[in-house]
Order: C-alpha cells, then sequence, then structure tokens
C-alpha cells in the first residue's frame, strides 16, 4: 500500500487552553464513565459539553505527542483504497466530475453506486452520469478497476441543486452567492474560512447540519450565520445549525475547519434547509405486544406492559445506538402484579460481548434480553437514556432473535504489539480463495445457527457459503475465483452491512481510528494470481469428541513462482492471538491441521472457522501499460523505417519526425519496465470454510 501522508496539526495557544480545560474535567468523566457507576447527564446540552471536552481532549493528546504520520506504508499486494472523493454529492439525472483519490486505482472501469455500476474511464474529473430513478440518500460509493473494488465512501444523492464552494470566499464581501435548498459542498484547502450569502424571509426558520464521519471525512465542522454588519445571529453546536431569520433580506454563513486543518480529507457537504418540526412522541407508560414495534424519541422515562402467556418465547430489543444516534439506552424490566407492585426481573445497559472477538471494534450500547415464559405474566419495561438526549429509538419485541450481520473487511494479520489500523479490503485473487469477517450483532439464548450464503455472483466467482454456530457471534463466508474469472465487482447482498476502518492508522495511540458502517459488503476479483490455493480434503460436516483431536489433510496448489512455506491460523473458534495453527512446509503441496478439542476447551455443538495465513510473493504491475508501450514502440519503429524508404522531397522531415515519436515511445517503454519491475509483497491465503460438530462422547 502507498504511503499517504495526511496534513499535519497546526500547533496554536488555543489548543494549550483547550488542553488544560479537557485536562481539568477528563478524570471526572473518565471516573463517572468507567467506574462502572451510571449517573445520566442532566440535559442533552450537558451530554454535548462532555462530548466536546472528550474531543478537545483527543486533540490535545495529538497535538502534545510527537507528530506523525496516521498513514503507513506495508508492501501488501496491490488493491483499491479509496481515501477521499470529490464532490461528496450531486443530483439524480445529472452528470458530475468526479475526482477519486487514493492507490492502486489502476484500470478504472466503474464506479459502484449502492449496487448499481456506472461506467468511468478515468479516476480525475470522470464524467459520472447519476441515474434519474437514484433515489435520494447517502449511498456507498466504491471504485472498481484492475484490481478489484475498493472500500466504500460516502456519496450523497439528493435533489437539492449542488453548489460548489469556489475557495476564494475567504472574506464576508468575497461571499459566494446561494440559495435556501441549496446543497453546499467544498474541501477546506487553506486555514480561511468560507462565506456564503442568502437570502431569507422574516420568520422562516433555515437549518444546516454536519457530520463528518458519516461523510466519511476528517472535518471537525464550525459554522455561524450572521447579517451583513457581521453581527453573528445563531452559531453551529454539535453539527447543527438553526436560525430563524428576524426580517426580510440578506445574510451570511460562514464555515470553518475546528482545528484550520486543510486538505482533501477535509471536506464538507451542507444542505442549507427549511426547518421540519420533530417527530416520534411516546406517552409515558403504554401497552406493547409480543410482535410489535415502538418508535419514539427519548426525553425522560417511558414504561411499557406487555402480557405474555406460558410457553411463549420472545426478544425484548432496542435499537438506538445502531441506528447511528449517540445514545446510551438503559432498560429496566420488572414483573407486575395484579396489585401493581413491581418485582426485579433484568437489568440490562450494555449489549452482549461478542466473542470470539473480530478484527474491528464494534460498539454498540442497545440492550437485549430474550425471555421464554414459564407462567402467564406481564412485564413493566422501563427504558431511558443514560445520556439524557431526547434522540429516537425503537422497541422491539419479537418471538424469534433478529440476527444483524456485519461483514468486516480484510487486512493483513498484525504484529503482537503492532497499534496500527488498516482499510481493509475485499478482494479475491485469481485462482485464489478470500474470505469476508461477518459478525452477528445482539445474539442470545434464542439465537440460532446462521449459513452464510451469497447468490447473484459474476462469473467465474463461486461462493463456498460459511457458518455461525447456536450462540455464537462470528463467522466467515468465503468466496473463490476461477484462474480466468474476469475482474469486477458485485455486492453481496445477504449480508445487510459491512464495516471498515475509514482512514489508514499508524498508531492508534495517537489518533482515533474511525470505523466505516456502510450498507452491504461489495466483493472484488483482482487481475492478480493467488499465491496458494488451500482446500481441505473433505468438505462435509467432521466430527470429534469433546475430549479427542482431529487431523485435517489440506491440499496446497502453488503459484509457479510461490514456494515458501505457509503458516496457517484458525479463526472463529477463539481469540486470534490464541488460536492453533497449522504449519505447510516449503514447496509441499499436502499438509496437516490438527484441531485439539480438549485444549480449546469447545462445549459440544457445531462450529465454523477457516485457515488464513499470510504469504509473499514478487508481483508485477502495470503489465497492461507495458503491452500498450511496447505495442507503441513497434509502431514507431516500423513508421520511422517507413519514412527513411521514402523517396519524396519529404522524406528528412518525416525521418525526422518519426524519430522523435519513436525516442518517446523507447522512453515510455523503459519507464514502463521499470514501472513493471517484479517486486516484494505479501498477500492473505485462506482455506475453504471447515465446519465441524463438537459431540459429548463418540
Amino acid at each position: 500500500m502507498k504511503k499517504v501522508t495526511s496534513p499535519m496539526i497546526r500547533r496554536t495557544s488555543a489548543s494549550s487552553c483547550a488542553f488544560k480545560l479537557a485536562t481539568a474535567s477528563w478524570s471526572a468523566l473518565a471516573l463517572q464513565r468507567f467506574s462502572g457507576v451510571r449517573r445520566p447527564t442532566k440535559s442533552s446540552r450537558g451530554l454535548e459539553h462532555s462530548k466536546t471536552l472528550s474531543r478537545l481532549f483527543g486533540l490535545c493528546v495529538l497535538i502534545c505527542s510527537p507528530l506523525v504520520s496516521n498513514s503507513y506504508s506495508q508492501a501488501i499486494f496491490p488493491s483499491p483504497v479509496l481515501t477521499s472523493l470529490s464532490p461528496l454529492g450531486g443530483k439524480p439525472g445529472t452528470s458530475v466530475e468526479l475526482t477519486l483519490r487514493g492507490t492502486d486505482l489502476d484500470g478504472p472501469k466503474a464506479v459502484l453506486i449502492g449496487d448499481r455500476a456506472v461506467p468511468i474511464t478515468a479516476v480525475t474529473k470522470a464524467a459520472l452520469v447519476l441515474p434519474a430513478d437514484m433515489p435520494d440518500g447517502l449511498h456507498d460509493l466504491r471504485f472498481v478497476g484492475r484490481y478489484g473494488v475498493s472500500n466504500p465512501r460516502v456519496f450523497q444523492v439528493s435533489k437539492h441543486a449542488s453548489v460548489e464552494s469556489p475557495g476564494t470566499n475567504a472574506k464576508p464581501d468575497k461571499a459566494h452567492a446561494v440559495k435556501v435548498g441549496d446543497a453546499i459542498q467544498g474541501a477546506f484547502k487553506a486555514t480561511t474560512p468560507q462565506w456564503f450569502s442568502f437570502e431569507a424571509k422574516k420568520g422562516q426558520t433555515i437549518t444546516a447540519s454536519y457530520d463528518g464521519q458519516r461523510f466519511d471525512t476528517r472535518t471537525e465542522l464550525l459554522g455561524a450565520i450572521t447579517d451583513t454588519q457581521g453581527r453573528e445571529l445563531a452559531r453551529m453546536k454539535a453539527g447543527v445549525l438553526t436560525f430563524t431569520a428576524p426580517a426580510d433580506g440578506s445574510y451570511r454563513l460562514r464555515l470553518h475547519e475546528l482545528m484550520h486543518r486543510t486538505g482533501d480529507d477535509y471536506a464538507f457537504r451542507v444542505v442549507l434547509g427549511v426547518s421540519v418540526p420533530p417527530v416520534g412522541k411516546t406517552s409515558p407508560i403504554g401497552p406493547i405486544s409480543i410482535g410489535g414495534t415502538v418508535k419514539g424519541s427519548f426525553a425522560g422515562i417511558h414504561s411499557f406492559d406487555l402480557p405474555f402467556k406460558a410457553g411463549q418465547r420472545f426478544v425484548i430489543q432496542v435499537l438506538s445506538h445502531q441506528l447511528g444516534h449517540a445514545t446510551d439506552p438503559h432498560l429496566v424490566i420488572e414483573n407486575l402484579k395484579a396489585d401493581g407492585s413491581t418485582t426485579a426481573q433484568a437489568e440490562v445497559a450494555d449489549a452482549p460481548v461478542i466473542t470470539p472477538a473480530p478484527g474491528l471494534k464494534l460498539e454498540n450500547r442497545d440492550p437485549v434480553y430474550a425471555y421464554e415464559a414459564k407462567a402467564d405474566g406481564t412485564f413493566r419495561i422501563t427504558l431511558n437514556d443514560n445520556f439524557a438526549t431526547t434522540l429516537p429509538f425503537e422497541l422491539r419485541i419479537s418471538e424469534k432473535a433478529e440476527n444483524r450481520l456485519i461483514a468486516l473487511y480484510s487486512s493483513l494479520p498484525k504484529a503482537a504489539n503492532a497499534k496500527n489500523a488498516e482499510i481493509g479490503y475485499a478482494n479475491v485473487l485469481r485462482g485464489g480463495i478470500h474470505a469476508l469477517e461477518v459478525v452477528a450483532m445482539n445474539r442470545n439464548s434464542l439465537s440460532e445457527a446462521i449459513e452464510l450464503k451469497a447468490e447473484k455472483l459474476p462469473a467465474g466467482l463461486t461462493s463456498l457459503g460459511g457458518f455461525i454456530g447456536k450462540g455464537q457471534s462470528l463467522g466467515y463466508i468465503a468466496f473463490q475465483a476461477a484462474a480466468d474469472a474476469p475482474t469486477g465487482a458485485s455486492v453481496v447482498s445477504s449480508v445487510p452491512e459491512s464495516a471498515c476502518v475509514s482512514f489508514a492508522v499508524a498508531d492508534a495511540a495517537r489518533d482515533n481510528v474511525l470505523i466505516r458502517r456502510s450498507g452491504p459488503p461489495a466483493f472484488g476479483v483482482s487481475s492478480l494470481s493467488t499465491p496458494a490455493l488451500i482446500v481441505t480434503e473433505k468438505t462435509d460436516l467432521l466430527e470429534v469428541p469433546r475430549d479427542g483431536k482431529l487431523d485435517i489433510a489440506l491440499k496446497v496448489t502453488r503459484h509457479a513462482e510461490f514456494s515458501d512455506a505457509i503458516k496457517l491460523k484458525a479463526l472463529g473458534l477463539i481469540d486470534a492471538a490464541k488460536a492453533p495453527e497449522a504449519d505447510i512446509p516449503a514447496k509441499a503441496v499436502a499438509g496437516k491441521f490438527t484441531l485439539d478439542v480438549k485444549t480449546l476447551k469447545l462445549a459440544p455443538g457445531e462450529y465454523g472457522f477457516i485457515l488464513q495465513g499470510p504469504a509473499k510473493m514478487k508481483v508485477r504491475r502495470n503489465l497492461e501499460e507495458l503491452a500498450e508501450a511496447e505495442k507503441k514502440a513497434q509502431e514507431a519503429a516500423e513508421a520511422l523505417t517507413k519514412a527513411k524508404a521514402d523517396p519524396s522531397p519529404k522524406a528528412a522531415e518525416l525521418v525526422k519526425t518519426a524519430e522523435k515519436a519513436k525516442t518517446e515511445a523507447d522512453k515510455a517503454v523503459k519507464d514502463q519496465t521499470t514501472k513493471a519491475a517484479p517486486k516484494d509483497a505479501t498477500f492473505i491465503v485462506w482455506s475453504n470454510p471447515i465446519r465441524v460438530r463438537v459431540v459429548a462422547k463418540k
């Protein structure tokens, strides 16, 4: 992966002040948050204050620490990485001049917007035609090229007219004219603010909001509205600005980046819209039934009575944090007696712990509770937000456990003390296998086993499936590419969500790791060939006693240029750091993995896992460009020969022109030959998914 260096954070006297403020308050905040005692704040204003202090503290740690690049260089095999794009949105039915930035964006074929492939022929100023029926909303945009598909970046499709900030509007008198209803977008290429002017009617309430993580940028946006005399009338708080015009006239909007950082990573898109009244009210106490859903907004404490019959099985689940809201729901369940008194049943404040731990830490503060009734009864369900917000929530009572599947992009295995974070990829090499880690959120005692499947894949790509056992939360869905599989990409619609790191980080102790949540993952096919194909001799369900061992025979098909030994680790059974391994000797075409069930202390049941490990092999890039350069050099040589044989008076001039063209063509061949020189690269090799049943005794 090529090294990408982020803009340097500026040291300012204001940062010193912020550090003192954050340090003074941080110990109290940390004690409250991590002592195990939950104390809801008194108001959403208090929440935002705490969040601001926390953010300032994190920023000050960065400022006061030695400055380091938050990206890193690693000789991973070529795989597209999309670091930023501009613009951040467009209107359906229009053409957008799109610029993509990143690494390994070779051989552009298309961009995926959601599940639609829109052709492109370049990565800079590419003409992207948005379909007229493209629905409004935030879409995942991915690059598709020679080496497969990239990670997603947010692209907003909306009916609002897009207005590009010229960047020259750095002063109030240079404000760029916009209209209420416009989507204003741009990037901070200088440390100065950007100004905009608009007209408003008296009493008109106007809003502007921005969330950098929502748009996959690093921007911490601040904004304010002033009148033409420079008096401030409204200010953006926590990314939201609300303004009611005191009179008909012209007003100005000022936008700037919190720390005055600049570069392509610091883009923005803000819709200057008309305020819409909030929706969602809930009564203090109301009935709810099994199979029902209540949608509302946190405002104090909400209570619901749930009657049930003996033998009924159901799951009580709160959704808010998982919907993208900064909330911390708290669920209390009591038994309601006929006289109105209650007795405690359960108190759930956190989501279930995921074991073994997935490759990315997926935050989830939404509680879930499963219950099988032994007798008729009624639950009194009480719900509140520990952060005391007024943000939305959903309370669901389901007869069956709902499985929320999230696919995680792959990255190279880390060293024991590594602190870096990679964006990851989801591309299979020709002739090889690649897998996506899949996390099942909100698992409970009623959760059944899950078969992982994928359908409607492109030619040359086959799904090998995957499995998550009953009560387990982690699995792998694998794909195999034919040796001649065409390059391209496809959305894996059977897994509704995915997650990956937004920006590569060299040291997670010094830089925040932002995790990008998106829709279904996209899976790509690379033009490169795999170092090795590893499959088990038997692909059916294997059985082993809980106190025994199981030897699994492996077959290895090697690339002609790969002969190294391979060390594979079993993923999906226990935490990766302690997972059992298989060693395949150099040049060997067979191997063995031993599953010691007694040592791993696996309880009876069915398990799915997969073998994974690194492999190094030389890679030649730019072969297509080299072939094209050689073709042009051959044509130039033939043109020179023809010019020398020309008997006309213009022969000397033709020879001179042909010699110049041949010199340029030969230089291009030399340059492309240098770029196509073999270089070491690290790959990940996978086995097919393996499924075993552990029995009490054989």
